[in-house]
């Protein structure tokens, strides 16, 4: 667990390894895991998060990087930990998600008005669902029978004005647009 200072934009780099030694503490790892399974000059699009959570010890961090080639959705996640002896440790995973995969997706894009009726960009949601089944819920229902829920794997990205402001808001939006396209 560590605190560090605030990062750069990310949004401001085309290439990924610029925004992402920009964006990311660990960005070599991020970098050596999403560039192991892609060549930077395949991604069509990309996305990143960070979320600092205070703790006892310090700031835990939580970072993502999602990428698209055209072909899959890779996600690249890298996480503050403990080991079971309560000392800091480090993960970092990566997912590569088939596009086929994707069954669903949907994209909000939400604007604020002001007094003149002026719209500006306020926020951008995404949601991708898959048919990958991640748990099920089965519960007693009144008639004495029992009803089985099945959640799916899903990814949501989101940017803000206070999270991330414009140029990530519009990122994201190109990310989405790029999934679309291939899956469409």
């Amino acid at each position: 667990m560590t605190s560090e200072q605030e990062p750069n934009d990310w949004a401001v780099y085309q290439g990924i390894e610029d925004a992402l030694r920009a964006y990311l503490r660990d960005a070599d790892v991020a970098l050596e895991a999403v560039l192991g399974v892609v060549d930077a000059a395949s991604i069509q699009a990309f996305t990143c998060e960070r979320v600092s959570t205070p703790t006892l010890d310090g700031d835990s961090l939580w970072q993502e990087v999602a990428v698209t080639d055209g072909r899959r959705l890779i996600l690249w996640h890298g996480d503050d930990e403990e080991t079971d002896d309560g000392d800091p440790a480090f993960s970092s995973s990566l997912r590569t998600v088939p596009l086929s995969a994707i069954v669903d997706q949907g994209l909000r894009i939400r604007y604020s008005i002001d007094e003149s009726g002026a719209r500006s960009l306020d926020a951008v949601l995404l949601y991708l669902a898959t048919q990958t089944p991640e748990r099920a819920s089965t519960e007693l229902t009144d008639d004495a029978g029992t009803r089985t829920t099945q959640f799916v794997e899903t990814y949501r990205f989101s940017k803000s004005v206070s999270d991330g402001g414009r140029g990530q808001m519009q990122r994201l939006t190109q990310f989405a647009r790029a999934l679309s396209r291939a899956t469409g």
